[in-house]
C-alpha cells in the first residue's frame, strides 16, 4: 500500500517542464519582474502594502509594457478563482538553480528554475481602463513545497522536507528585513543540499507570476494517511490486494437492490429536497452502505442528490467530504442547502481562501444556530405522511384495476376514450344507478361506492348511444 500511494501521489506532482514551479520561464504573459523596481517602492511591496504598478515602473515605456504583463496575469488569477477556488497569485522570492545527479537511473532528471520562496499576491486594477494597476502581498512567505518534494523525489536529498519547511518558517519570522529572509532560507537549503552532493545557484529575482500548487495537501495525506488507506476495501483493492479483491467480490454476490421510495417509513426518511424514485435509489443505496458511482448527464439532478445525501447522513450523525475539481459543482451543492435554510451544515473549505479564524466562526455561528432551534416533534407530520402515502397509493392501484362486467381499467378506457375522433364526442353521462340497470352484474360484483366516488370508477366517461367498434373494441 505504501509503494502504491507514493505512486499515486507522484502523479499528482507535474515533474514536467511547464510546471512554472519547478521550471520557470520569464514570458510576456505569465510574469512580471519587479527585481529592478525603486527600492522604496519594492520595499513597500515586501512590506504588506499596496503600491502602484506606476511607482514600480516609472519610465512611461516600461510602464506600459508592465500594464499589459499585469493583466494577462490578473485574467489567469481570477480565472484559477472563479473556476477553481484556487488563490494562484504569489510574487517568488529568488529563483534557485539545482543541477540534477550525476546518475539517478535510467530516466534524466533535468535540472530546476525553481522559486524559492512565494508570497500570496493580488493583482487590482486602479482604474476601469486598466491603465495601472496596485500590487499587494498578504500573508507570510513560504518556501515552495513543490521544490522540497521534487528535491525529495527526484533529486535524492536526504532528510525530512518537512522539518526543514518547519526550520524555514521559523527563520524568516525571526526576520525583520524583506532582502534578508532571501538570503536565510537559501543559506539553510544549501546546507541540506550540500549533504546530499547537490549543488545549487541562486538568483536574486522578485517576480510576480501564477503558482498553483493546489495538489500538494493531497499528496502530504496519500504520505501519511497509509494505515487509513489500507484499512478500506476499495482502496486495498485499488492496489491489487488480493484479500480485498476476494471480500468484495464476495460482497457483491449478497447485494440488494436499494428500497424504494413507497417502502420507506417517513420517520426513516431524511428528503429536504424532491427526489424521484432513481435519485431516491441512490440515497438508499449509500445508506445501506454501498460502494457505488453515480452517473448522469446535466440536468438529472445530481447536486441535489448530492445536497439530499448531506442532510440524511447529517441527520444520522455521520460525516461527509465532499470534493469537486471547480467551484461551481461546490456551489450547486451549498445553494441547495441554502434554500432550505441547512447551510449551516457545512463547512465550505474549497480553496485556500478560509483562515483558521474563519473555520472557527463558522462552527460558532452554526452551533449558535443550531442552539435556538426547537426540538422537532415529527410524529403527527410522519402519521400524516404515513396515511396520505396509502391514500395515494390506493388511488393509484385503483385506476389500474380491471373492473368487472367489462374487464377494462379506468386509466385503459380514459387512454382509449382519449383516442376517439371529436366525431364521436358526446356530453351524456352514465352515473352509477343508471349503470346499474345497464349493467346489473357490475352493482352486484363490486362494493358500495362511498361518497362522491363514481362507482364504476370511470370517473364520469361518456359512452355513445350508437356502438364505438371504431375506437373500443371490447364491449
Amino acid at each position: 500500500m505504501a509503494a502504491e500511494a507514493q505512486q499515486w501521489a507522484d502523479a499528482l506532482v507535474d515533474f514536467g517542464p511547464y510546471n512554472t514551479l519547478l521550471h520557470f520561464k520569464d514570458t510576456k504573459t505569465a510574469s512580471l519582474d519587479v527585481t529592478d523596481a525603486p527600492p522604496s517602492a519594492l520595499a513597500s511591496l515586501l512590506d504588506g502594502r499596496k503600491t502602484r504598478l506606476i511607482g514600480l515602473f516609472p519610465d512611461t515605456a516600461d510602464h506600459g509594457a508592465a500594464c499589459t504583463r499585469a493583466r494577462s496575469l490578473r485574467r489567469r488569477m481570477v480565472e484559477l478563482d472563479e473556476e477553481q477556488g484556487i488563490e494562484a497569485g504569489r510574487l517568488a522570492l529568488g529563483l534557485l538553480r539545482v543541477d540534477p545527479p550525476p546518475t539517478r537511473g535510467s530516466t534524466p532528471v533535468p535540472a530546476l528554475r525553481a522559486p524559492l520562496l512565494l508570497q500570496p499576491l493580488v493583482i487590482q486594477p486602479r482604474t476601469a481602463s486598466e491603465n495601472d494597476f496596485v500590487l499587494e502581498t498578504a500573508g507570510e512567505a513560504e518556501i515552495n513545497p513543490v521544490l522540497l518534494y521534487a528535491l525529495s523525489r527526484q533529486y535524492g536529498m536526504d532528510g525530512d522536507t518537512e522539518a526543514l519547511a518547519d526550520k524555514v518558517s521559523a527563520a524568516l519570522e525571526e526576520c525583520a528585513d524583506p532582502a534578508g529572509r532571501l538570503r536565510i532560507a537559501y543559506g539553510i537549503l544549501e546546507a541540506d543540499l550540500a549533504r546530499s552532493s547537490l549543488t545549487a545557484e541562486l538568483e536574486e529575482r522578485i517576480v510576480a507570476g501564477v503558482f498553483s500548487f493546489d495538489r500538494l495537501p493531497m499528496v502530504q495525506d496519500l504520505r501519511s494517511a497509509t494505515e487509513l488507506l489500507a484499512g478500506h476495501p476499495v482502496i486495498a483493492a485499488l492496489t491489487g490486494d488480493p484479500e480485498a479483491n476476494r471480500a468484495l467480490a464476495e460482497d457483491d454476490t449478497g447485494y440488494r437492490a436499494p428500497a424504494g421510495a413507497d417502502d420507506i417509513p417517513p420517520q426513516s426518511e431524511y428528503l429536504v429536497l424532491d427526489a424521484d424514485a432513481s435519485q431516491q435509489k441512490v440515497i438508499s443505496a449509500a445508506l445501506a452502505g454501498s460502494h457505488l458511482v453515480i452517473e448522469g448527464p446535466p440536468g438529472t439532478g445530481k447536486s441535489q442528490t448530492i445536497a439530499n445525501l448531506i442532510a440524511t447522513f447529517s441527520a444520522l450523525g455521520k460525516r461527509v467530504l465532499f470534493v469537486a475539481e471547480k467551484r461551481a459543482a461546490i456551489e450547486a451543492v451549498t445553494d441547495n442547502l441554502v434554500t432550505v435554510d441547512l447551510d449551516g451544515l457545512v463547512f465550505d473549505l474549497h480553496g485556500n481562501k478560509l483562515s483558521r479564524r474563519q473555520i472557527a466562526q463558522q462552527l460558532h455561528d452554526a452551533l449558535e444556530q443550531a442552539g435556538q432551534q426547537a426540538p422537532p416533534r415529527p410524529a403527527d407530520l410522519h402519521t400524516g405522511l404515513a396515511h396520505y402515502r396509502e391514500e395515494t397509493l390506493r388511488h393509484i392501484q385503483e385506476f389500474h384495476q380491471p373492473l368487472t362486467p367489462w374487464q377494462v381499467s379506468p386509466h385503459q378506457a380514459i387512454t382509449h376514450l382519449m383516442g376517439c375522433p371529436p366525431a364521436h364526442h358526446t356530453r351524456l353521462r352514465l352515473r352509477g344507478p343508471a349503470l346499474g340497470r345497464r349493467y346489473p352484474a357490475a352493482s352486484r360484483s363490486r362494493a358500495q361506492p362511498r361518497p362522491g366516488r363514481h362507482p364504476a370508477g370511470l370517473c364520469g366517461l361518456s359512452p355513445r348511444r350508437r356502438p364505438l367498434v371504431s375506437c373500443w373494441s371490447q364491449s
